[in-house]
């Protein structure tokens, strides 16, 4: 006979699934009775005895899911961005004495699963105000801190970046180097997604600088490509069609940066003699790629271990931490892939 689930022991009590698990883990509301009822039917039926007991008797099971909702499960750590945020927030939880799981969810149609591994806390990346998935996220009735997911709601935890800092740093840095005609792999910020997004907040930055150098901004350079080494990678046959134009690339990400540059390469166009090419993130191999890949610099490490504290603060501190958004500053990394523009590029009517 199969072990009962979570959801099991819900419909035996009459419960919702979030106050068992808050039974389970000693948080939250719920009469005497109902505590009784439920550790009654664990025991009863046999609901995963060993994990159960120890939650229940030390009243916390220190484990804490990192979540990707736009990511599958078991792809998040092919992804270098993902595998340094996912050591900070390793570090940070070993130093509490936490634990930490990582998963994706990209089509879950029920999230109750995570419940079932007795997570304490989550952490969850990449949100935005998508309502149905916040709801979900909700009913779990977990300590919860958001990453980079510009959500509306002030009474949540959000751990971000600044986006629009970022955005402008580097196109005003191309600028100083004389280029004027300045292409963006931006990801998705069409009329068909979320405008919270921080592709949505880069771009706000490069259309900052440009405003301030006098430089018109042209929706043609726009490319709504995915922060990825392919997307970047088929990028750069979309960019020659501007050759002659454009001097510069500002892609949002270092993959899609890295991907842009190879597939230049391919084409025998030369960077940066051709193109300059700036990223954004610094991921721990951008100086190691030929060129060094100059780029607009992120602590992910850093934010993981934010994100892990703000999260454990909640737990610990029964959901009390005074500071419920912050915001990680950004810094300017110049390397090889950008240099100062030709006489005769400049020359050219960007108009």
């Amino acid at each position: 006979m199969e072990r009962p689930t979570i959801k099991d022991i819900a419909r035996m009590a009459n419960v919702s699934i979030g106050t068992v698990s808050n039974v389970i883990n000693g948080k939250g509301r719920y009469s005497e009775e109902t505590r009784k009822k439920i550790e009654k039917i664990i025991k009863e039926s046999n609901y995963m005895p060993n994990v159960a007991a120890r939650s229940l008797k030390d009243k916390m099971n220190p484990l804490i899911a990192l979540v990707v909702p736009f990511a599958p499960r078991g792809e998040i750590a092919m992804n270098p961005f993902f595998s340094q945020l996912i050591a900070g927030v390793e570090s940070g939880a070993r130093d509490r004495r936490f634990h930490v799981i990582v998963t994706g969810v990209k089509d879950e149609p029920d999230l109750s699963f995570l419940l079932e591994k007795q997570i304490t806390g989550l952490i969850v990346f990449g949100a935005n105000d998508n309502p149905d998935l916040l709801e979900d996220i909700r009913r779990l009735h977990l300590p919860t801190v958001y990453m980079d997911s510009y959500l509306s709601d002030p009474d949540l935890y959000q751990v971000g970046l600044n986006d629009e800092m970022g955005g402008y740093l580097g196109t005003k840095y191309l600028i100083s180097q004389g280029h004027r005609s300045i292409m963006v792999i931006s990801g998705q910020v069409g009329e068909s997604v979320n405008y919270n997004s921080i592709g949505h907040y880069r771009l706000a930055g490069y259309r900052k600088a440009l405003e301030e150098a006098g430089i018109e901004y042209n929706p043609d350079f726009i490319i709504p490509n995915n922060f990825s080494l392919e997307e970047g990678y088929h990028s750069a046959q979309q960019i020659m069609q501007y050759r002659g134009q454009v001097t510069a690339v500002f892609a949002f990400s270092d993959l899609a940066a890295m991907g842009l540059i190879k597939g230049f390469y391919d084409l025998n166009i030369s960077v940066p003699d051709d193109f300059s090419v700036m990223g954004f993130d610094d991921l721990y191999f951008s100086e190691y790629v030929t060129p060094g890949l100059t780029t607009v610099r992120q602590d992910i490490y850093g934010r993981g271990q934010a994100a892990v504290k703000l999260v454990i603060d909640q737990i610990e501190n029964n959901g009390h931490p005074q500071n419920r958004n912050i915001i990680l500053p950004v810094s300017l990394k110049v390397r090889q892939s950008t240099a100062v523009v030709t006489n005769q590029s400049t020359s050219t009517n960007l108009n």
